[in-house]
């Protein structure tokens, strides 16, 4: 897992942002530093060098306790990358 940034504020619609130092694939799963998954990036706004990140929390998660946490430190996994174009075909 990479370092994603630090967590800022939580928005009035319920998103964690957080502040980064470089910009992450949209979709990319969340953790916390004990390893929990707590949403996923959901937009990235702000400036290009230390953009905002934006976090849609899991259903599970409640928001409301990372307001706690500002300052915490969050990361981000790995996200597979589908391949695009035409699949092969399989042969009998």
């Amino acid at each position: 897992m990479k370092a994603l940034g630090n967590i800022s504020h939580v928005s009035n619609k319920g998103r964690i942002i957080a502040r980064s130092d470089r910009t992450q694939q949209l979709g990319a799963p969340v953790f916390t530093s004990d390893g929990k998954r707590i949403g996923k990036v959901h937009d990235i706004f702000g400036p290009t060098r230390n953009p905002y990140i934006s976090i849609k929390p899991s259903r599970a998660i409640n928001p409301e306790k990372f307001e706690n946490r500002v300052g915490e430190t969050l990361y981000v996994g790995i996200k597979n990358v589908k391949k695009w174009g035409r699949r092969k075909r399989r042969r009998k």
